[in-house]
């Protein structure tokens, strides 16, 4: 299908009225996750620490305490040890960047709107002093930045997914699989994509995330054309993941077929994930986000409530 695309640069990720409306709700993990603070998500650590990350120079002001004095000694410069906040939960956003996310016709596209959908949920995040990380496919090269709670991270985090654009074949599982090398802490995973491709490929990826014990959400970014194929009249389909391909169309003669094979593929998926109990989360660009981000926040933390009365 050929698509609508837009500047990507220019788009408002933050979107005041979605941050409004999720504004007053939490993400919290269903499962057991790795952090050391208490009350909204459920810990495997029962006191404090804090994991070395890395060195830098010491700028005035700085607290004394983190000088590191044998690195003094070593380099007659003064450097201090920064570390890595273990916050209530570390969480990582996936983003789909393949071609077929581009596709827009009546509404934004997919890409635009699942950007927007995890800039939104890592405000959320960040407001609940959790770490947020995030990885990206850019011209088959695996971009992540680690989670961190500070609000400057959350910028650069804004900022590459503004600058990023959806093109070329699907991507997704092989990102999913070097994340799950990745990861060193249990933890909560949001993946945005349309999901489009081998479904027995994602599930396998998804399922590796799952063994490590990582919390697995996937939002599925859906225009309303793809799922129910209301083109009226004939037109040229073009292949956003492979260059070249177009195919005339006459929509009346296979709608029938094609709403068909969609329903057994979406079945076929949410069989999938059900079984490594991963949540699936389908969104349609003709919805509007906030208001589709906070029935499911709402509903997840009910769950919630629900399986700790149980448990309790």
């Amino acid at each position: 299908m050929a698509a609508t695309r837009k500047s990507s640069r220019s788009l408002d990720l933050l979107d005041p009225q979605t941050l409004a409306r999720i504004g007053g709700l939490e993400l919290v993990a269903r499962t057991v996750v790795d952090g050391v603070m208490s009350g909204m998500h459920r810990s495997t650590h029962k006191g404090g620490c804090c994991e070395f990350d890395e060195h830098r120079l010491y700028a005035a002001g700085d607290d004394l305490r983190l000088i590191d004095w044998r690195l003094f000694a070593r380099r007659d410069r003064h450097y201090v040890k920064q570390f890595e906040d273990e916050t209530n939960l570390q969480a990582w956003l996936v983003v789909d960047t393949s071609g077929s996310m581009a596709f827009g016709h009546t509404t934004m596209s997919k890409f635009d709107y699942a950007r927007m959908g995890a800039a939104c949920l890592a405000r959320l995040l960040l407001k609940q002093r959790d770490s947020i990380g995030l990885m990206l496919d850019v011209d088959g090269r695996r971009i992540a930045i680690p989670p961190r709670p500070q609000a400057n991270h959350f910028l650069s985090i804004v900022d590459r997914l503004q600058s990023c654009t959806a093109v070329g074949p699907t991507q997704l599982a092989h990102t999913l699989q070097e994340l799950a090398a990745r990861i060193r802490r249990r933890g909560l995973v949001v993946v945005f994509s349309d999901c489009f491709g081998d479904v027995a490929s994602l599930k396998q990826a998804l399922h590796q995330l799952r063994l490590r014990g990582h919390d697995v959400l996937v939002f599925q970014v859906l225009a309303p054309e793809e799922v129910s194929f209301d083109f009226r009249s004939p037109a040229v389909f073009e292949d956003l993941e492979v260059q070249g391909v177009r195919l005339d169309i006459y929509p009346g003669a296979i709608r029938r077929h094609y709403v068909k094979q969609f329903e057994a593929y979406m079945r076929d998926l949410y069989a999938a994930l059900v079984e490594i109990d991963c949540d699936l989360v389908t969104l349609s660009t003709d919805r509007d986000l906030g208001d589709s981000l906070a029935y499911y926040l709402r509903r997840r933390a009910a769950r919630r409530r629900v399986q700790s009365a149980r448990s309790g």
